[in-house]
């Protein structure tokens, strides 16, 4: 009898602990919504003009890679880029627009230390390369780019520019 009730009472115990836990927990991540990380970002994100970094934008000779430059990159410990453009679509299978032109991209960052004066990418290509061949987009006419720069006060920029082939 007296194993009947210490059996009850470590039950109605845990059954208590579990109970309890589960309300600090549920309210706990209730009464605390958290924001995602990118979307605070995106709030304070200061435009710049590329002026204001040295911003330049420039193409190979044969127009199939492009290259940006910061002739001001003082300061500067994180830069993230984005090159977007429009080509013609040269796959089988067409999207359905009848336009024939397919939206492409590159994307990449780079870490500095803050102690540079210049910035100089390397050339990006305006198409796709594996195992050292490279098929070039056709019909590139425009290069858009937007860079998102942190610097040392960790505060968050973002520059644009384009350039046309």
């Amino acid at each position: 009898m007296k194993n009947k009730n210490v059996m009850m009472i470590a039950g109605g115990v845990l059954l208590l602990l579990v109970v309890l836990g589960s309300y600090f927990l549920f309210t706990n991540k209730s009464s605390s919504p958290q924001e995602p990380l990118d979307e605070s970002l995106e709030e304070n994100i200061i435009t710049l003009d590329p002026e204001e970094v040295g911003l330049v934008l420039e193409s190979s000779a044969n127009k199939k890679q492009v290259k940006f430059t910061l002739s001001k990159a003082e300061g500067i410990t994180m830069i993230e880029y984005e090159l977007s453009y429009e080509a013609d679509n040269t796959s089988s299978s067409d999207d359905g627009d009848g336009s024939g032109r397919i939206s492409r991209g590159v994307a990449g960052e780079d870490e500095l230390d803050g102690t540079e004066t210049i910035y100089e990418s390397k050339f990006l290509d305006l198409g796709s390369c594996s195992s050292g061949t490279c098929r070039y987009d056709t019909g590139v006419s425009t290069v858009n780019l937007l860079l998102k720069i942190v610097k040392e006060d960790g505060n968050v920029y973002q520059v644009q520019t384009s350039i046309d082939l």
